[in-house]
């Protein structure tokens, strides 16, 4: 069966994008799926540092411009079992044509996956390209500017015919935010989930460690971890491995 393949996207920088996808890739793993996360961020790579991989020499830039296959880039993040394609953290920006990201997902349709999870540069994105995904997950905060640049970017997926949800971050529950209700009339049956701020995250990027290997229990672990139902399609997967996520949401929630 061809893995689900995820593109975790935002209209603005700094709202918590590639934190989502390297948690969320983390979540899946731990929910017994097999997982491939790939840093497709051509501006600004980072998920090395999410994780303490910095010290990758190729990655997803080899393989887009042909110089290296998937597998050749491919390593495992041991305390969790991912496997990670990093982006080279010095490498030049760059811009991955159309038919670059056609021979990509052609070979990512083909491997051993359950769930490939794609984090790529905040902004606009080639809609061409975005129809390749099965899901993208269009990470916001509860700001009115941010939301409406979200709002902009799932009407154009919509038009595209591409699936997608929306995942509020870094809410605080402060009147100037906007209400929860109020966002998911905005993005009616889209919003997948709301992350509440949680210092667990600032530390686990300057340690180096998913905030969900330093504390599960925290309420940013257990937010991502909820959202697995709803972002997981059933028909990509398996009775059993549907099984497997509610029992593991509901063991980790009990604990």
């Amino acid at each position: 069966m061809a893995p689900c393949i995820i593109r975790i996207s935002s209209q603005k920088g700094g709202v918590g994008k590639t934190t989502f996808a390297v948690n969320l890739a983390l979540a899946l793993q731990s929910a017994g799926h097999d997982v491939l996360l790939i840093d497709a961020d051509s501006t600004n790579p980072s998920i090395g540092f999410h994780l303490g991989m910095t010290k990758s020499a190729s990655g997803f830039k080899n393989v887009a411009q042909s110089k290296a296959s998937f597998n050749e880039v491919i390593s495992v993040h041991a305390p969790s079992g991912v496997h990670v394609v990093n982006g080279v953290i010095g490498a030049k920006p760059f811009v991955v044509t159309k038919e670059e990201a056609y021979r990509m997902i052609s070979s990512m349709r083909k491997m051993p996956y359950d769930f490939i999870i794609v984090d790529t540069q905040p902004g606009y994105y080639n809609m061409g390209i975005v129809t390749y995904f099965d899901e993208v997950i269009i990470i916001t905060t509860p700001d009115m500017p941010s939301c409406v640049s979200a709002m902009r970017m799932s009407l154009d997926y919509d038009k595209a015919g591409v699936k997608n949800f929306i995942v509020v971050n870094r809410v605080r529950d402060r009147g100037y935010e906007i209400h929860p209700g109020e966002i998911k009339r905005m993005f009616p049956g889209k919003a997948a989930g709301f992350i509440p701020e949680d210092e667990i995250v600032p530390i686990s990027i300057a340690e180096h460690i998913p905030a969900l290997l330093l504390n599960k229990r925290s309420k940013f672990s257990k937010s991502v971890i909820q959202m697995i139902p709803s972002i997981a399609p059933p028909p990509k997967m398996h009775a059993t491995r549907r099984r497997g996520v509610l029992r593991f949401i509901r063991e980790l929630l009990v604990r």
